[in-house]
């Protein structure tokens, strides 16, 4: 199982948060339900933090069976759709920070 996880590291201001979350949950997890060779995603939104920890507003963790799949994922037409639509909607200009992708194996899962 390969597990890809898009990090966004920053914050959004508590006005525009309702608005930001909105458009997460409603636009983009659809979208992204729809690439190819996806198993599950999940969207991570952080409520409290231990001290020292980073400072992630919310995460999105797409699951794939093989790597392959989340190659195929990347290169697809249906991720482009989503990129775009997460551009043309100027969402990201409500979020000051980051975003971080990490790729993980996952050799072991219950």
């Amino acid at each position: 199982m390969y597990v890809r996880c898009a990090y966004f590291e920053g914050d959004v201001a508590p006005e525009n948060r309702e608005k930001f979350n909105r458009f997460f949950e409603e636009e983009a997890v659809p979208l992204i339900n729809k690439f190819p060779g996806i198993r599950g995603v999940r969207l991570l939104r952080s409520e409290w933090r231990e001290d020292g920890a980073p400072n992630v507003y919310q995460a999105i963790e797409l699951t794939f069976e093989t790597r392959e799949d989340v190659e195929a994922a990347l290169a697809s037409p249906a991720r482009e759709k989503n990129l775009e639509n997460t551009k043309n909607s100027g969402i990201m200009d409500l979020f000051d920070g980051t975003v971080r992708h990490i790729n993980y194996e996952v050799p072991a899962y219950r």
